[in-house]
């Protein structure tokens, strides 16, 4: 019997007699059965469960191959719900491909939202980049769910092994749930139902998930932050990892000019605990990334220079 039934058991049980004999009969009733519980969801001991980790093989840790970032991040991990975070133009959809390329042996499969597949494919060849071998749907669906995505995540494991999926992005996931029972709500928890439905796809299906997020970001002359991803705190609470890039840019005449060097901040790093930021220089030759952490360091010590002058400020009254 589950937990839940034997509840509801005593709780019928309580309405038939008085408050006070009720509470008595149904605590030990419930205390003879729990001590005999033996199913699904019984406690276990976190040395018992160390244990049973050990006996488990050792998961593998993917590499980016960008030499700084993997230290940081320690490499991908399967199950992972990875969040990488970004304002228009800003390289997410160039990052996640990029991604892609480099970890091609993990059959990854593109869930391609906001452009197509043909125009992705089509662009890179036009510029003559490399085109990262990838899966992805031959047809979207007219409203893409979270039960859609994982249709076409079980297709790649079952034909392709595949153990890499990116999405791009969050915003185009239209999902109020079975029987639509979320539509009234609000669109932060609505966000919220998402992610926590595609952290269970991850761990359900051991694969790593990265998830592409656009932000609003108001002054894009500042690396963006954590408070800059919008709608709902569920969005990086729920993530193993939240990775934001930043394109070097400056505004002349009112127009913004980006440069090819981008930031890379690892923000939030739920298995190591490490974070960091990394710089990479985008090669438009190749449409691939190498990572250059000069420039990273200069505007670092620039930043820790106008802390110190704030703060020394601040003492002075």
């Amino acid at each position: 019997m589950r937990i839940d039934d034997l509840i509801k058991s005593i709780e019928k049980e309580q309405a038939k007699t008085s408050e006070e004999l009720c509470n008595v009969a149904g605590m030990l009733k419930l205390k003879n059965v729990a001590q005999a519980y033996n199913g699904e969801y019984k406690l276990i001991w976190s040395d018992k469960l160390l244990e049973e980790i050990k006996q488990r093989p050792k998961k593998t840790l993917y590499k980016t191959g960008i030499a700084s970032l993997d230290e940081i991040i320690g490499g991908f991990k399967e199950q992972q719900l990875i969040t990488l975070s970004a304002s228009t133009k800003h390289g997410k959809t160039s990052f996640g491909l990029f991604l892609m390329e480099k970890l091609e042996e993990l059959n990854p499969v593109m869930i391609p939202l906001e452009q197509s597949n043909e125009e992705i494919v089509e662009q890179r060849y036009d510029n003559g980049y490399s085109i990262p071998k990838f899966l992805s749907p031959e047809k979207l669906a007219s409203r893409v769910s979270v039960d859609w995505i994982e249709e076409r995540i079980v297709e790649g494991i079952a034909k392709y092994n595949t153990k890499f999926i990116l999405i791009d992005h969050l915003g185009y996931i239209d999902d109020f749930g079975v029987d639509d029972k979320f539509r009234r709500e609000n669109l932060a928890y609505r966000i919220g139902q998402v992610m926590r439905s595609l952290k269970n796809l991850a761990k359900k299906w051991g694969v790593i998930i990265v998830l592409l997020v656009h932000i609003s970001q108001k002054d894009e002359s500042h690396p963006p932050t954590l408070e800059d991803i919008k709608n709902s705190s569920d969005i990086a609470q729920e993530s193993d990892m939240v990775v934001m890039l930043w394109r070097k840019n400056s505004q002349e005449n009112k127009v913004r000019i980006y440069s090819n060097e981008t930031l890379v901040s690892v923000m939030a790093n739920r298995r190591t605990g490490r974070n960091g930021n990394v710089g990479l220089r985008f090669d438009t030759k190749t449409g691939q990334y190498e990572e250059d952490n000069n420039w990273v360091k200069s505007m670092e010590e620039t930043a820790k220079k106008n802390i110190q002058a704030e703060s020394d400020y601040q003492g002075q009254f």
